[in-house]
């Protein structure tokens, strides 16, 4: 097997597209904004990049066939822009595999000439942060200057210092290519079972707003609501517990 594969399903052009891409990380936030548009928009699978970077595993499909793990592109055409959108739910096994799948996937997105890159990431906190920040970085000081206005937050190393993996190293492959890009980073909570879906709220909103995209996410408010709920019940319950453990330890028999 080569390192990477190319499977095209379509015929359709990224040129001039705009990228968003999605990957494992923190809180979840990037899979889950990404999957969340591109069911919203119904976007098109337009390739799938396989590489043997990525964990050496099989996947088992609904249809019970097997697959290996990829990138996959979906594209989505509008009258005066197209949205492409690159995604995986896997990540490179380490570090030297997450330069090489950068560099590849950067020379894609240059051959295709795709116009510019979003990546997103999570900022962890020890805590479920009250509030929810939209930081930046940005690949380019120009394309950085058009984002100043957009409510993102630019406070340079204050926050944050660095960003590990493919958000930031495919921003600065881009970078040596002449694409423009920035990381938007989501404050979130740092347990690795968080599903950071407020956070991810937060992200579609923005690029919604960024983009034009005019898409209703009030089914993400209901969803928040319903996680709301049971996590109160669970808190609940383990307030139960302890109350009832206390108890039992106090008991002398």
């Amino acid at each position: 097997m080569k390192d990477f594969s190319i499977i095209w399903k379509t015929k359709e052009s990224l040129k001039a597209a705009e990228v968003i891409l999605g990957i494992p990380g923190i809180g979840n936030v990037s899979n889950l904004s990404v999957d969340y548009l591109i069911k919203k928009l119904k976007a098109e699978l337009v390739c799938r990049i396989e590489s043997n970077y990525l964990p050496n595993i099989s996947l088992i499909t609904q249809d019970s066939l097997l697959m290996l793990p990829s990138y996959e592109v979906y594209l989505k055409k509008f009258k005066s822009k197209k949205i492409a959108f690159l995604k995986s739910n896997y990540a490179p096994i380490n570090e030297y595999f997450n330069y090489k799948l950068a560099e590849f996937l950067a020379d894609f997105l240059k051959k295709n000439r795709i116009s510019k890159v979003l990546t997103i990431a999570g900022i962890a906190y020890k805590e479920v942060p009250k509030t929810i920040k939209l930081h930046c970085a940005a690949n380019d000081a120009k394309f950085k200057n058009k984002l100043k206005d957009s409510g993102l937050i630019f406070d340079g190393n204050k926050s944050v210092n660095l960003i590990i993996g493919s958000a930031g190293l495919l921003l600065t492959s881009c970078a040596k290519r002449k694409i423009p890009g920035a990381c938007i980073l989501a404050s979130t909570f740092g347990h690795p079972q968080h599903l950071g879906i407020k956070e991810s709220r937060e992200v579609i909103n923005f690029l919604n707003k960024f983009f034009g995209l005019k898409q209703d996410i009030s089914d993400l408010d209901k969803e928040i609501k319903k996680i709301n709920s049971e996590l109160k019940k669970i808190e609940l319950s383990n307030k139960a517990d302890e109350d009832s453990s206390q108890r039992i330890s106090r008991y002398i028999g």
